[in-house]
């Protein structure tokens, strides 16, 4: 499900951030790990159920995932294997053209997967019959919101909350996108970034990748607990330098 923004920063980097939207039953993801995927240190939080995740960093990619492609479609199980092993797979191939060429997506329930480097984007979405593939301005921001729960009218909302956000934020900064996140909306739980249905699906966790040309970092904070009952290790927000 999910909500993903993508911000150009100098120098030469950017700032992905996604707030991962869940039923509350699922499980507590676990914190950011590192492990070598391809030959190289990915980090990313884990989720228990699926053994995959939403996003994942290396120090030269980041790679992340909304489930659905352009429309609500009605899941026809079983499928292959969880879309979150997806974002893991990408680090086992030696480029972005590679794994869009040669990964195996038949099988597999709808997503869209977001491919980012310093001086490229790229949008992947699989219906389930087909690939389509879009290159990205990488020196403009974009907002992408899933489409198992938004509908077209809602992501427009959410369009117009990001551009109005951008007009009004001097400096981007991975402390203001997140603010964002965190807050955009017209105080309306169902359709906010920070969403809450009925408490049966809610934003659970937000995730900021940064890439400069001096820095890599993963910013990783679990929503799941209410301030006043939360463990003080929950309630930290975990960053990671990307190896």
């Amino acid at each position: 499900m999910c909500t993903a923004t993508y911000l150009p920063i100098s120098p030469a980097g950017f700032v992905l951030t996604h707030s991962r939207d869940e039923k509350t039953s699922r499980p507590r993801a676990l914190p950011p790990t590192t492990l070598r995927i391809g030959g190289q240190p990915v980090t990313f939080p884990k989720d228990p159920q699926g053994m995959g995740t939403w996003i994942a960093q290396s120090k030269g990619l980041t790679a992340c995932l909304l489930n659905g492609a352009f429309v609500a479609h009605q899941p026809k199980p079983p499928y292959k294997h969880s879309r979150g092993l997806i974002v893991l797979d990408v680090f086992d191939y030696v480029s972005i053209d590679s794994f869009i060429k040669h990964y195996a997506f038949t099988g597999l329930e709808p997503f869209t997967l977001i491919l980012a480097e310093t001086d490229r984007l790229v949008e992947v979405r699989w219906n389930g019959k087909r690939v389509f593939i879009t290159e990205k301005d990488p020196a403009a921001p974009h907002i992408w919101s899933s489409a198992t729960l938004y509908t077209a009218d809602m992501m427009r909302e959410r369009e117009s909350w990001f551009t109005q956000w951008q007009h009004q934020t001097k400096h981007w900064s991975v402390e203001a996108i997140r603010h964002f996140h965190k807050t955009a909306g017209d105080g309306n739980p169902h359709t906010a970034l920070r969403m809450n249905r009925q408490h049966q699906y809610a934003t659970v966790s937000l995730t900021t990748a940064l890439h400069t040309a001096t820095q890599t970092e993963l910013v990783y904070e679990d929503l799941t607990l209410p301030t006043q009952l939360a463990p003080i290790h929950l309630l930290t927000t975990y960053r990671y330098a990307v190896a």
